[in-house]
């Protein structure tokens, strides 16, 4: 949690504002949906690849070591002449990011119990993220003073920082919860042909309600593809009109509200189903999103943002508990890659980053709405989308009878 913590205080500093970087190096809105389409397909066979490696090497070693990398990466955000170029970092980013996120999540799964799974997801969605509060706000104040270009520079200065920190405590401190040999090594052509063989059987392994998890939760993801990436030039540059200082106080009060909140719910996670959470997030995070879609001014855009965040860490704390599970545990790096390469999320928030077949698909969409269409259109198609994924909850999703360890 504390190393995740110091990765988001950079994190915090460029997400918030990523498509207004695009835009103020030569983008379109569809350029933003573009380079997170072409990332996510990129990202596809290093997920898989992933999800493989997760399971028959060391978990930490993957994690830490790809992290560097990652880290290195983040020169080309800081020297982009335009937004080709954050195309390619993008789309570098995304395949170091597929080889690493499996063993990640398999680490982060492998350390819960049933008995403090959800109260274990919750304090995940609260501590890390507490880190990076003041981050949106401050960058947000000096690209109002500085522009938006030179501000986001520095912020990816701050992230490479932060990300190399964190790899270093990481190697250093964190225990591995595969033990694999050491001095093992792995041809090419043996883990291709592996991660075909292991995921076909991992495939078979899964349940009929794990399968309907996934289905929603790649219903999710486009939902959420959709509009993640205009949240913040339909705020600030086209329709509302707010200044990027105050999209950055935005975003703080929503870190705000996610770790109180996450708080609330980790005391109260066993009071509840975790059927009945994610049906409550999702019947209502329609109405929040037309809420924010038809928002004039700040105080509106608050108001319903603040709404979005507090349902979207309900379902969030509720799906990744109910997802681990319905996984067993020596296939959930091999899931987990499965996941992200069809484009199907654990966690029902939509602060999540998109990807995947399906994240792909509703960038694409998206953008093409947004800039051909309206610019409210991929909001009004979410909503839509949302309400399906309740339906789909309260119809088909179950609880555990004897949840995995």
């Amino acid at each position: 949690m504390l190393t995740s913590g110091v990765w988001n205080i950079g994190t915090y500093m460029t997400l918030p504002f990523w498509g207004l970087y695009v835009l103020y190096l030569g983008g379109t809105p569809i350029d933003i949906a573009l380079i997170y389409s072409v990332s996510s397909v990129v990202s596809l066979f290093p997920y898989l690849l992933g999800g493989y490696l997760s399971d028959v090497f060391s978990r930490k070693k993957i994690v830490y070591s790809l992290q560097f990398m990652i880290a290195l990466n983040g020169a080309i955000y800081i020297f982009a002449p335009n937004w080709q170029w954050l195309l390619i970092a993008k789309s570098v980013e995304a395949i170091l990011t597929g080889l690493r996120n499996p063993a990640f999540s398999a680490l982060l799964a492998d350390s819960t119990t049933v008995e403090n799974r959800a109260k274990s997801y919750a304090l995940w969605n609260a501590v890390p993220i507490s880190f990076g509060l003041l981050s949106p706000y401050l960058i947000g104040l000096l690209m109002d003073r500085y522009g938006i270009v030179l501000a986001q520079r520095w912020a990816y200065v701050v992230l490479i920082i932060v990300i190399t920190a964190s790899g270093i405590i990481r190697n250093r401190y964190v225990e591995d919860t595969l033990r694999s040999d050491s001095r093992t090594r792995l041809r090419l052509s043996d883990v291709i042909a592996g991660t075909l063989r292991n995921m076909r059987e991992t495939m078979k392994e899964m349940s009929r309600q794990l399968w309907v998890l996934l289905i929603l939760g790649g219903v999710y993801q486009f939902a959420v593809s959709l509009v993640s990436v205009f949240m913040v030039t339909y705020a600030v540059e086209d329709v509302i009109h707010i200044t990027t200082g105050q999209w950055g106080l935005i975003s703080t009060v929503s870190t705000v509200l996610i770790i109180l909140s996450s708080v609330a719910l980790a005391l109260l996670a066993g009071r509840f189903s975790r059927r009945t959470m994610i049906l409550v997030s999702l019947s209502f995070t329609p109405l929040a999103v037309l809420g924010f879609t038809f928002s004039i001014g700040i105080s509106q855009v608050l108001l319903f943002y603040c709404i979005l965040t507090i349902l979207g860490n309900v379902g969030s704390v509720a799906s990744q508990a109910l997802f681990i599970d319905y996984m067993p545990r020596e296939h959930r790096g091999r899931i987990s890659a499965l996941m992200a390469v069809i484009g199907s999320t654990s966690t029902f928030t939509f602060l999540l980053s998109t990807g995947g077949v399906l994240g792909s698909i509703g960038n694409m969409v998206g953008g093409i709405l947004y800039g051909q269409l309206s610019y409210s259109s991929p909001f009004l198609l979410m909503a839509a989308v949302m309400g399906f994924a309740a339906i789909v909850t309260y119809i088909y999703v179950k609880e555990p009878t004897s949840p995995e360890h």
